[in-house]
């Protein structure tokens, strides 16, 4: 592995962390009337509006600007869905479950690639996404007992599936279109529409609108604002581009690992010996699909040298 996929693979890494920890602070403010979900989104984009912008100004990065960023109005529609279905999921959800929907992005990262550019996905990579899902699927059960997984779901675990599966698309979505672009540009352009998109939503359709000025909740807003939304998808713009749109959506799951262990410390969620099982799992899920990368960049390499 060289030095630069590694250094994307860390970046990932660091992001999955961030984001398995970010629903847990989520559900505190829903659950304590803080913020409404729709108007959390919006206060969490514009405060990494403010400072992606400044940056972008400072760095003079907007001078790069043409028709080709005009590819960001549907990737900031789609990112846009992605977490109003997220976060108004998780009101009525687990973090943990609301986290591990997300693993439908495994499914929906291939077909994308497939629609969008003709890549057709591996033998790999398919067991890697099915793999992936068995692990999630295991995450829900309640120890020998999965007839819970077949009951009817709530109306948060649907709006969390299918921002699984639309985080799932904006995956694919970015490596296709983000490529020979200005990475902060093209997340600054995203979260400007999705911002407007959650501002217009709340002021809408959310009653009651809640809203806190208390110290924990303006910190815990700055820490989702600034490090969980502006800093983690800048890290995964850039780090997506030397890392398979496939790799990046299997490790994608770990952080319903990480936001089940942080909400059973928080005592959001009881433990379970399927967590152990399921972050078994996935994590097996990973190493399938970083070995066949590795597999395959080998074998680039090679090509490249007898050429």
């Amino acid at each position: 592995m060289n030095k630069n996929k590694l250094i994307s693979l860390i970046g990932l890494i660091v992001v999955v962390f961030l984001w398995g920890i970010a629903p847990v602070f989520s559900k505190f403010l829903f659950d304590n009337n803080y913020y409404s979900p729709a108007l959390l989104v919006t206060l969490r984009g514009a405060l990494s509006i403010v400072v992606m912008g400044l940056f972008i100004l400072f760095t003079k990065g907007f001078k790069e600007v043409n028709k080709a960023y005009l590819i960001c109005i549907p990737a900031g529609i789609i990112l846009g869905l992605a977490y109003l279905f997220q976060f108004i999921g998780l009101e009525t959800t687990t973090p943990a479950k609301n986290t591990f929907l997300e693993s439908l992005s495994c499914i929906a990262v291939p077909v994308c690639m497939f629609l969008l550019i003709r890549e057709k996905p591996t033998v790999a990579s398919i067991c890697a996404a099915i793999i992936c899902l068995v692990g999630s699927f295991i995450l829900c059960g309640n120890g020998l007992d999965f007839s819970a997984m077949f009951t009817s779901p709530t109306a948060g675990d649907i709006l969390s599936a299918i921002a699984g599966i639309l985080f799932g698309i904006d995956i694919a979505f970015t490596k296709v279109f983000a490529k020979g672009k200005n990475p902060y540009v093209y997340v600054f352009f995203q979260l400007v529409i999705l911002t407007v998109m959650a501002l217009i939503y709340s002021l809408s359709f959310e009653r009651p609108l809640y809203f806190s000025y208390t110290y924990p909740a303006i910190l815990i807003l700055l820490f989702l604002g600034i490090v969980c939304t502006a800093l983690c998808w800048v890290l995964r713009t850039i780090s997506i581009r030397n890392v398979s749109a496939v790799t990046c959506a299997v490790l994608m799951p770990m952080s319903a690992v990480i936001c089940t262990f942080t909400s059973i410390i928080f005592k959001l969620e009881e433990f379970s010996w399927n967590v152990v099982a399921g972050g078994i799992i996935i994590t097996l899920a990973i190493v399938i699909s970083g070995i066949y990368d590795a597999r395959m960049e080998l074998k680039k390499e090679k090509a490249n040298e007898q050429n």
